[in-house]
């Protein structure tokens, strides 16, 4: 799940020049709240012009394209006017660039050198691999879509036990993709290669699959799972008893949801909710301002606004633009002092996307009573998006009443929300992290698969 905020998002360079040619890798580094965040842009010659692609590895952006770029009397100027961002800088010396970034009324310095940074992940997965690799389509039959994801499988043997992997918040690939970290690819190494197959797929919507992600539901990525189910199920080289998923925050909704539809052999919950949704929210809202020094008072007083959102939002069952319109009418009336009209409008679309309202209103006793298979569940210490402590007991507790026994909760000491280790547990440390996930928790899920499977 990914805490709610604006991100900053980082223009490309590209330049016009008459005498030096400017061609090639450039990088930067933008500096801001005590975070770095580093800039590759690649300009090259078009129609008797410079253009520019810029990749931001730490936010998975890759060759974004600029608006309009000039070099006039050694000054650059660069606008990306979708996203109100502006740069100027003078271009001193053969391989530097002295210049501001400009974004939203921020003014930030950003300096470009001749280079390319890297992002450094030793974990990350590299062919050729000890395994079958196989690309697959399957179709959600009821929304008329194809889904495109990976299922890998050991060389020899079989039939071999699968698990589907279901990805959190947002636009997923099939790797799990989040600021140059694919966690997924790496899961599907160290299980294929302990002997259990694994399918990841492309989100609806997200790389090679169909459909439109901004308008599914929660019941809609239920769905899609499902087929994934049906779909190995019919596969000769796959043991249908032992297919089981592997849910990571949100997918951790999603995960047990479809378990008591579907036979499913075993359920993983990785960081994922176990008490309601919108405790959830104020409480990762809460955590998420205490981190940046914000005191009890404060936070107290700035999630009441949200409190009675939440509960607002929790009375009506509208989704999409009635629910937007009925939100803006509550902010408008309750905190019309409090709340300019641009704030209300942010903070609506903030809170009205349908993942956002699904997670909202979710109520996990609602199917964790009705998972009936073995249940593992993971948090991190650190994690202050969905809390380890109060949802792993939630997760015990409610898998306990409806009286399943098989369930086993482990936190980890230090471990942030994508379970790497993590000093602070924010969110600006994803990405500076080399770590993709602890050794610690991919051996504790290949150990729990190996006891739970020959059972």
């Amino acid at each position: 799940m990914k805490v709610i905020y604006i991100s900053l998002l980082i223009v490309l360079c590209s330049i016009s020049s008459h005498a030096q040619d400017i061609s090639g890798d450039w990088t930067g580094e933008l500096k801001f709240e005590g975070y770095t965040l580093d800039l590759n842009f690649k300009i090259y010659k078009k129609e008797g012009d410079y253009a520019s692609l810029l990749s931001v590895p730490a936010q998975s952006l890759n060759d974004y394209k600029s608006t309009s770029t000039s070099l006039t009397d050694s000054i650059v100027r660069i606008e990306l006017q979708p996203l109100g961002i502006k740069y100027q800088g003078t271009w001193s010396a053969k391989d530097t660039i002295v210049g501001e970034f400009f974004q939203n009324g921020m003014l930030l310095k950003l300096n470009l050198i001749r280079g390319q940074s890297q992002l450094n992940r030793p974990q990350e997965p590299q062919p050729p691999f000890a395994y079958e690799v196989e690309e697959v389509v399957f179709r959600n039959e009821a929304d008329s879509i194809n889904l495109s994801g990976t299922l890998t499988l050991p060389k020899t043997g079989g039939p071999f036990p699968v698990v589907i992997l279901i990805s959190g918040s947002g636009p997923q690939d099939r790797n799990s993709t989040i600021m140059g970290h694919k966690p997924f690819l790496l899961l599907a190494d160290e299980l294929t290669q302990s002997g259990v197959g694994v399918l990841r797929f492309d989100e609806r919507g997200v790389g090679q699959s169909e459909g439109d992600f901004k308008q599914a539901s929660l019941d809609d990525f239920v769905k899609d799972v499902t087929y994934a189910f049906d779909f190995l199920k019919n596969r000769p080289e796959i043991d249908s008893s032992q297919i089981g998923l592997l849910g990571h925050s949100i997918g951790g909704i999603i995960a047990p949801r479809v378990a008591i539809e579907k036979n499913v052999s075993f359920l993983i919950l990785l960081a994922s909710p176990g008490i309601r949704g919108d405790e959830l929210m104020l409480k990762q809202r809460a955590d998420f301002l205490k981190l940046r020094g914000i005191d009890e008072a404060q936070i107290e007083e700035s999630n009441a606004i949200f409190k009675a959102t939440y509960e607002f939002i929790n009375t009506t069952s509208a989704v999409g633009k009635p629910l937007k319109t009925e939100i803006m009418r509550f902010l408008a009336t309750q905190y019309a002092e409090e709340l300019m009209d641009k704030q209300r409008a942010v903070l609506v679309d903030q809170i009205s996307s349908n993942e956002f309202i699904g997670l909202l209103r979710n109520r996990p006793a609602q199917y964790l009573e009705k998972v009936d298979c073995p249940v593992l569940a993971i948090g991190g210490s650190k994690d202050f998006q969905v809390s380890s402590t109060e949802n792993l007991e939630a997760i015990q507790l409610k898998v306990s009443q409806g009286g399943n026994t098989r369930v086993e909760t482990r936190e980890f000491e230090g471990l942030n929300h994508l379970l790497q280790e993590s000093d602070t547990g924010d969110v600006s440390e994803y990405a500076a992290l080399e770590q993709t996930m602890s050794p610690r928790v991919l051996d504790y899920i290949k150990t729990w698969l190996t006891k739970t499977l020959d059972k």
